[in-house]
């Protein structure tokens, strides 16, 4: 597979370096060989992935497939995210995301009672933070959370741990749909460093 991306690579005359022929060859390749690959593993396994006891990605397996998927892996950790811009970026990402979930944590923090207070007006005067920070959150997302809550059974023991479940979920989809840029803006506004 790489040598063939190789060789093709080179033999090609397009505008691109060679390098960027290289990688893009290897991609082609390498996506051609492992999505067939996990398709048919998906379609194989489908009985247990839906009674859910199909308990590890599609391509841990002894193939060949699983192989080059560990290869590429031990080849990134050892060239690539070993560099320090690249582990200095990481750390960034890292605090950017955690400065995001401990800026929305007070409206974790609320009652079951107070937090549905404020799903159903959407602003509390008696939260005025939480209030604002709610306000924040995508419209998509409070909708995905309202739904899945709304088909809880609300007279069962468990339904406080599930509309927490739930309020937790809604906060990590909010954030992790966020794009780099959008997260590093976002974080920069809300922890008010300059522009």
């Amino acid at each position: 597979m790489v040598e063939n991306a190789w060789e093709k690579s080179r033999s090609n005359s397009l505008s691109r370096s060679t390098e960027d022929q290289f990688f893009m060859y290897l991609r082609v390749n390498t996506l051609n060989k492992l999505v067939p690959y996990a398709a048919q593993r998906f379609i194989d396994n489908l009985p247990a992935i839906f009674a859910g006891t199909f308990n590890h990605a599609l391509l841990e397996d002894a193939s060949e497939c699983s192989d080059l998927l560990k290869l590429y892996k031990n080849v990134a950790v050892k060239h690539v995210f070993s560099y320090p811009d690249v582990e200095q970026l990481e750390l960034q990402g890292y605090r950017v995301i955690s400065g995001l979930l401990e800026i929305y944590r007070p409206l974790l923090s609320l009652s079951l009672s107070d937090f549905t207070e404020l799903v159903e007006k959407e602003r509390v005067k008696r939260f005025p933070i939480e209030s604002r920070l709610f306000h924040k959150l995508s419209t998509r997302h409070r909708l995905a959370y309202v739904e899945a809550v709304s088909k809880l059974p609300s007279d069962s023991p468990e339904f406080p741990l599930w509309e927490y479940y739930y309020r937790c979920r809604l906060l990590q989809d909010y954030i992790s749909g966020m794009t780099d840029l959008y997260a590093w803006d976002e974080y920069r506004r809300l922890m008010a460093v300059e522009q």
